[in-house]
């Protein structure tokens, strides 16, 4: 089962005791700890060492940045650090930034962002007691004007860290949920307004028909026409919906119009070239065979028992595709090109 890799950045050595201890609070919630010094971070012969880190950042779903009060080293002898810039990483992959600084770290910035405005002149010229360099407080300034996930966490000791972290992941799992439970309702949504859609070209279409018609009889049979025609359209809804059919690479549609379609929508869909079929065994100890689409989606068709084939019924799939085959070549033509030609 995969987990989420959590790289924590931060410099080590004055870091290490936050950085152990970090690294077991990750553990005990069933993630997987990233930090160099644990050999976590693949080295190879053939790049730089900064250069490692910082693709092993995008390798990761969540990052932790410590600031601290020392800059630690410098970035392929570049004015920044190599926690600058595997932050940077971090935001360029659009990875979720949890960033946390010390309080006595916080609070000189704010000295030092107080002298900047009010002592122009020699502001960078103090001694700021907690920082061994400046360029921390502009490291700040750099996470807190970003224009998203820029939020900065004053700490203490580890456990104003173990708090913020378990408040935070625990609202990103609330986001990732609720977020789940949005999809399902827009899904919802998007079906009416499909169906409402249908519906509205159905209308329009029967209109043209009833000003034409002379006789009840042509109506009635103009009417049924209609209804195949919306119904068989149908069919390119179904397939998308169930197989997640982006495109189709494999079919050749002057094949299937120089033949009659076959007898059920799993044999046509089969012939496309793009689907293909295989057998597993359910929890019931069945053999169930499986209809797979070019997006490795698939759709349960049936099950043996013994040598017998028991068919599942799939009743939106099997009515739309039999309109599709009593719809005239034409419209069969136009229907079958939009599933091949996106």
């Amino acid at each position: 089962m995969a987990t989420p890799r959590v790289f924590i950045s931060s410099t080590c050595y004055d870091l290490k005791h936050i950085r152990e201890n970090l690294k077991y609070f990750v553990k005990t919630l069933g993630y997987d700890p990233v930090l160099s010094e644990e050999g976590d971070v693949y080295y190879s012969p053939s790049s730089h060492t900064h250069d490692a880190c910082l693709k092993e950042v995008s390798t990761c779903q969540i990052f932790v940045l410590i600031i601290g009060g020392k800059f630690g080293g410098s970035f392929k002898e570049t004015d920044s650090s190599i926690t600058n810039n595997e932050y940077r990483k971090a935001v360029k992959c659009d990875i979720p930034i949890f960033a946390l600084v010390e309080l006595a770290v916080y609070s000189d910035h704010h000295l030092y962002q107080t002298n900047q405005k009010e002592n122009p002149n020699f502001f960078n010229k103090i001694t700021y007691p907690s920082c061994d360099n400046i360029q921390i407080f502009n490291f700040i300034d750099e996470v807190r004007k970003q224009t998203e996930n820029n939020a900065l966490f004053p700490f203490t000791d580890f456990n104003d860290i173990e708090c913020y972290l378990k408040k935070q992941w625990a609202g990103m799992m609330y986001d990732f949920l609720d977020q789940r439970s949005d999809e399902s309702k827009s899904k919802i949504t998007n079906k009416l307004l499909d169906d409402l859609s249908l519906a509205t070209r159905k209308s329009e279409e029967l209109i043209k028909v009833l000003l034409k018609s002379t006789t009840k009889d042509t109506a009635d049979e103009e009417i049924q026409k209609v209804s195949t025609k919306i119904e068989a359209q149908n069919f390119i809804r179904e397939v998308r919906s169930k197989f997640g059919v982006k495109k189709l690479h494999n079919a050749d549609l002057e094949k299937l119009l120089r033949e009659d379609l076959p007898e059920s929508y799993d044999e046509f869909l089969l012939s496309m070239g793009d689907f293909f079929t295989d057998t597993h065994e359910d929890e019931n100890g069945d053999e169930v065979l499986v209809l797979w689409g070019p997006e490795n989606r698939g759709i349960a068709i049936g099950h043996y028992e013994g040598s017998d084939f028991i068919k599942k019924p799939e009743p939106e799939l099997e009515k739309t595709y039999e309109a599709l085959k009593k719809v005239d070549p034409k419209t069969k033509e136009n229907i079958i090109s939009e599933l091949i030609e996106f």
